[in-house]
C-alpha cells in the first residue's frame, strides 16, 4: 500500500483537486440516475392507482388512494412526490414526468461532459508527471545501478508499465468508485422500498467475490510472467538496434531473426496462457450475473403476484420495476469489478517494475565542498572490487601526479585501466584507500563539481542526434561560438567540420552515424576540452585517430592556454612515450612506473609492448 501511495503522490502532482472533484461529480451522476429511475416507479404507481380506481389518466388522486392500491409508501417516494408538486398535481399532469425525466437526463449529460473533460486533463497530467519522474530518477541513479539493470526492464517500466498503471488509476478507479456508489445507493433505496427484495438482489454476489478472489491470484501470476517475457523481447529489440553494424558486418541477420523468433514465440505462448485464463475468468463470472438477475426477477414477480392478490407482503408493479432495474444497475458493475481485479493484478505487476526504479536511491550530486582545483592527483592504496567479483580489480594502487603533468596508463585488456578513470570521477567508489585532488579527498567533494573538474573522453564516443555544435556544447551549454571553434581546433576537427555543407550546424544523426569513427572521436574530444577542466582523462579515446593526428592533438593540449593534468589510457607506445609519467598495470597492480627511457631498459610488460610495436613499424 505504501508503494501505491508513493506512485499516486507522483501522479496526482498538480491535479489532485481535479481528480477528487471528478469522483464527487461521479457521485452526483449516480444519484441523479437512480433518482430518475425512481421517478419512473412513482409514475407507474400513479398510473396503476388510476387504473385500479377506474379513473382516466390525469385524474387527480390522493395519497390514501396511492397507498391502498400499491401498499405502504416509503420516505423516498413521499419526498419525490412532495418535491415535484404533490400527488394531486402530479396525477393531474402526467406529462410533467416527461419534463422531470428530461431534466434529469440533461443534468446527467452535463455531468458526463464535465467528467470527460476532467478525465482528459488529469490523464495527460498523470502521464507527464510519472514519465518525468521516471526519467529524472533514471538520470540520477548511480552508474553501477544503471549498469546492473536490464535495458529492457527500464524501457518497459518507463513506457508500457507506466501506461498500464496510469490506465488503472484513470479508468479502472472510475469503475471501482462507480460500482461502490451504484451498489451502495441502489441497495439503500431498495432496502427503503422493500428490504426482502433488496437482500435477494445481492444474494449471489458474495459467491462471485469468493470465486474471483481465488482465480485472480493465478491471473496475476500469469500476467507477471507475460510482462517479464515482453521485457526480454523489448531488450532484444534494443540490443539489435544498438548493434546493427556488427550484425551486418558478420552477415548475422538470419541468426538474429531466428533468435528473435524464440523471444516472440515465448511471449506469444505466455500471453495466450494468461489471456485464456483471463477470458475464462471474465466469461464465467457471467453465470453469477445472469443467475442473480433471474433470481431477483422470479422473486420480484412472486412478490408482485402476492401484491396483485391483496397480500400485504406483496409489492406494487412500480416496486417490481425498480427492483429489476436496480438489480441490473448493480450486478453488471459488480461483474466488471471482477475484470478490474484482473486489471489490478496487471497494474500491481507494472507498479512493481516502476518501483524497481523509484526505490533505488538517487545519487547525491550536490552534497560536499567545492574548492578551487588546480590538478594535483594522488592515489593512496586504492583497491576496488566489483560486487559480483571474487577478486579485486585493482589492488593497492598508489601514485602522485602534479598539476599540468601528462600521465600515460598502459596494460593488457581487462587489467583495470578504465576502472581507474571511473574511480577518479566517482562513477565507482573505492573499496579501500583514498583518492585526493589538490589534497582534498574526492569523497568530500560535491559529485557534480568533481565531474566538472575531471572531464573524461570515453573509449566509445557517444554523440546525440543533434548538430555538431550542440554536441560539443553539451558539456558547457553557455559556451560561445569562439569557445566551440577553439576546442575544435585543439581536437583537429575544425577543418573537417568546415567541409560539411552546414558546418557546425550539421546534424550528426543518431549516435553520430553520419560521421566517421575518427571524426566522432575528435568531436567527443572537443566536447571534453571545451569544459576547461583542470583534469582530463582520455580513455583509449585517441585509438580511433591516426598516429599523426594523435600527436597533433597531444601537442595542442600541451600548448593550450590552460594546461590540464592529462591522463591518457592507451595501448600505443608512440602515445605514451612523451608522458611525464607512465604507469603499467598488470593483474590489478602497478607493475612498472616511470618515464619511457627508464621503462624500455627494464625487462617488463612495457618493454615487450615496445619491442612488438617497434618490429611492426
Amino acid at each position: 500500500m505504501t508503494k501505491f501511495n508513493k506512485a499516486m503522490k507522483i501522479y496526482l502532482k498538480g491535479c489532485k483537486f481535479v481528480y477528487f472533484t471528478y469522483f464527487v461529480i461521479l457521485l452526483f451522476t449516480v444519484f441523479v440516475s437512480l433518482l430518475s429511475t425512481y421517478g419512473s416507479k412513482v409514475l407507474i404507481d400513479i398510473l396503476t392507482t388510476q387504473n385500479k380506481n377506474g379513473l382516466t389518466y390525469n385524474s387527480p388522486i390522493t395519497m390514501e388512494m396511492l397507498i391502498t392500491s400499491n401498499g405502504a409508501n416509503n420516505i423516498i417516494e413521499e419526498w419525490f412526490i412532495n418535491t415535484f408538486g404533490g400527488i394531486t398535481f402530479l396525477s393531474s399532469n402526467i406529462w410533467i414526468f416527461a419534463i422531470i425525466l428530461l431534466c434529469f437526463t440533461l443534468v446527467n449529460m452535463l455531468f458526463l461532459m464535465t467528467r470527460l473533460i476532467m478525465r482528459s486533463y488529469f490523464s495527460s497530467k498523470f502521464s507527464k508527471n510519472m514519465q518525468s519522474e521516471l526519467f529524472f530518477h533514471i538520470e540520477r541513479l548511480p552508474y553501477n545501478v544503471i549498469k546492473s539493470m536490464p535495458t529492457g526492464d527500464i524501457l518497459q517500466a518507463a513506457t508500457r508499465d507506466e501506461e498500464v498503471f496510469r490506465r488503472f488509476i484513470a479508468q479502472d478507479m472510475h469503475m471501482i468508485m462507480y460500482t461502490v456508489y451504484i451498489v451502495a445507493f441502489s441497495f439503500i433505496l431498495l432496502s427503503i422500498t422493500n428490504i426482502k427484495i433488496a437482500l435477494v438482489s445481492l444474494a449471489l454476489m458474495p459467491l462471485m467475490f469468493i470465486y474471483s478472489f481465488f482465480l485472480i491470484k493465478e491471473v496475476r501470476r500469469r500476467y507477471k510472467i507475460t510482462d517479464d517475457s515482453e521485457s526480454d523481447m523489448s531488450g532484444k529489440i534494443e540490443e539489435n538496434l544498438s548493434s546493427v553494424r556488427l550484425v551486418k558486418a558478420f552477415n548475422n541477420e538470419e541468426f538474429e531473426i531466428e533468435d528473435f523468433e524464440k523471444y516472440i514465440t515465448d511471449y506469444r505462448d505466455k500471453y495466450m496462457h494468461w489471456r485464456k485464463l483471463s477470458a475464462f475468468f471474465y466469461s464465467s463470472s457471467d453465470i453469477f450475473v445472469f443467475s442473480q438477475i433471474a433470481l431477483t426477477t422470479m422473486y420480484g414477480f412472486y412478490l408482485y403476484y402476492l401484491g396483485s392478490k391483496g397480500d400485504p407482503n406483496g409489492i406494487s408493479l412500480g416496486t417490481f420495476y425498480v427492483s429489476f432495474t436496480f438489480t441490473n444497475m448493480m450486478v453488471w458493475p459488480i461483474r466488471d469489478l471482477a475484470t478490474i481485479l484482473s486489471n489490478l493484478a496487471r497494474a500491481n505487476a507494472s507498479l512493481e517494475r516502476i518501483n524497481m526504479i523509484l526505490d533505488e536511491p538517487m545519487e547525491d550530486l550536490y552534497s560536499g565542498i567545492t574548492p578551487e582545483i588546480k590538478g594535483d592527483v594522488e592515489f593512496k592504496n586504492v583497491s576496488f572490487m566489483f560486487c559480483d567479483a571474487k577478486e579485486p580489480m585493482l589492488k593497492n594502487i598508489s601514485f602522485k601526479v602534479n598539476a599540468g603533468q601528462t600521465v600515460a596508463i598502459m596494460g593488457k585488456t581487462g587489467c583495470g585501466k578504465t576502472t581507474l578513470a571511473f574511480l577518479l570521477t566517482r562513477l565507482y567508489d573505492c573499496s579501500s584507500g583514498d583518492i585526493f585532488l589538490d589534497g582534498y579527498n574526492i569523497k568530500d567533494l560535491q559529485r557534480h563539481y568533481l565531474r566538472s573538474q575531471v572531464s573524461t573522453v570515453l573509449q566509445d564516443p557517444f554523440l546525440f542526434s543533434k548538430t555538431i555544435e550542440d554536441n560539443i556544447k553539451i558539456a558547457k551549454p553557455q559556451a560561445t561560438n569562439d569557445d566551440v571553434e577553439y576546442a575544435s581546433r585543439i581536437s583537429h576537427i575544425h577543418d573537417n567540420i568546415l567541409q560539411f555543407k552546414n558546418g557546425y550546424k550539421t546534424p550528426v544523426g543518431e549516435r553520430g552515424t553520419t560521421l566517421s569513427g575518427g571524426q566522432k572521436q575528435r568531436v567527443a574530444i572537443a566536447r571534453t576540452i571545451i569544459t576547461g577542466a583542470p583534469v582530463i582523462v582520455f580513455d583509449d579515446s585517441l585509438s580511433a585517430v591516426d598516429t599523426e593526428t594523435d600527436y597533433q592533438i597531444r601537442q595542442s593540449l600541451q600548448e593550450a592556454k590552460k594546461k590540464s593534468t592529462t591522463f591518457i589510457i592507451t595501448h600505443r607506445i608512440s602515445t605514451a612515450r612523451d608522458a611525464d609519467l607512465i604507469i603499467v598495470l598488470e593483474n590489478g597492480v602497478i607493475s612498472e612506473m616511470g618515464k619511457h627511457d627508464d621503462l624500455v631498459k627494464q625487462d617488463g610488460l612495457y618493454k615487450r609492448i615496445y619491442d612488438i610495436q617497434t618490429k611492426m613499424v
